[in-house]
């Protein structure tokens, strides 16, 4: 995410205190990556840190940019040991740590800008990445995310903002993925894996359904980025 009022307050204000690393988290790294001693992993947007202990656990070298200053506060006090490791940053103009990494992780980080950051975001991330390196994303929205014809229009087609209620109330730009676009924004990577899941309530039958993207990209040297990209 973009340095954002609106998430330093969701943080301030004790919401979005994930504790547990996300399942599909785990079940993707696990699958499609092998961090271990050595391995560099860098996290797009920690948030309050849920899934610092898994890579701990790995004993990966493990780095994330946050752009919530409180955020990155609970998360030095959660681990300080990694505290020269978490830093404070906007995904989409700058990626400020040292080296190239093995595998990029983003949990719907980079999904609360408009296009052009998200585009801006991925340039970075291609930078980052070690050759055959691994983008790993979960949780991209997408369009037919029950929220998606909500809100107000944002920056483009993708992109809502000023939901007043409901899971996106109060935290600015939400943008939301069909397939075409998703893989659009990605035409720097090889798409390895693309899962799209959908999760909708049948009792009560009351219209609730959410709908989301996981992914595994690679980095590869006959798939690289044009000139034109990350405007």
């Amino acid at each position: 995410m973009t340095l954002s009022e609106e998430w330093e307050t969701t943080y301030r204000e004790g919401r979005q205190a994930i504790r547990w690393p996300w399942s599909d988290v785990v079940s993707l790294v696990t699958r499609h990556a092998r961090p271990g001693p050595g391995y560099r992993v860098l996290e797009l947007g920690c948030g309050s840190g849920a899934n610092i202990p898994f890579f701990k656990a790995t004993e990966c070298d493990y780095y994330s940019v946050e752009g919530s200053p409180t955020a990155v506060q609970h998360a030095w006090e959660a681990h300080p040991d990694l505290r020269t490791q978490i830093v404070l940053g906007d995904l989409t103009r700058r990626l400020p740590v040292p080296g190239e990494f093995d595998l990029i992780l983003d949990r719907a980080a980079l999904a609360h800008n408009a296009s052009a950051g998200i585009r801006r975001a991925l340039s970075l991330a291609h930078r980052k990445l070690r050759t055959d390196g691994r983008f790993i994303g979960v949780d991209w929205y997408s369009t037919l995310h029950m929220d998606f014809p909500g809100g107000e229009p944002g920056d483009d087609a993708n992109t809502r903002t000023g939901y007043r209620d409901g899971p996106f109330a109060g935290l600015g730009p939400v943008h939301f993925s069909d397939e075409r676009h998703l893989l659009d924004l990605f035409e720097g990577f090889e798409m390895l894996v693309l899962e799209h899941k959908v999760v909708e309530h049948r009792i009560p039958n009351d219209g609730w359904k959410i709908a989301t993207w996981n992914f595994v990209a690679r980095k590869s040297t006959s798939c690289m980025p044009d000139q034109g990209w990350g405007r």
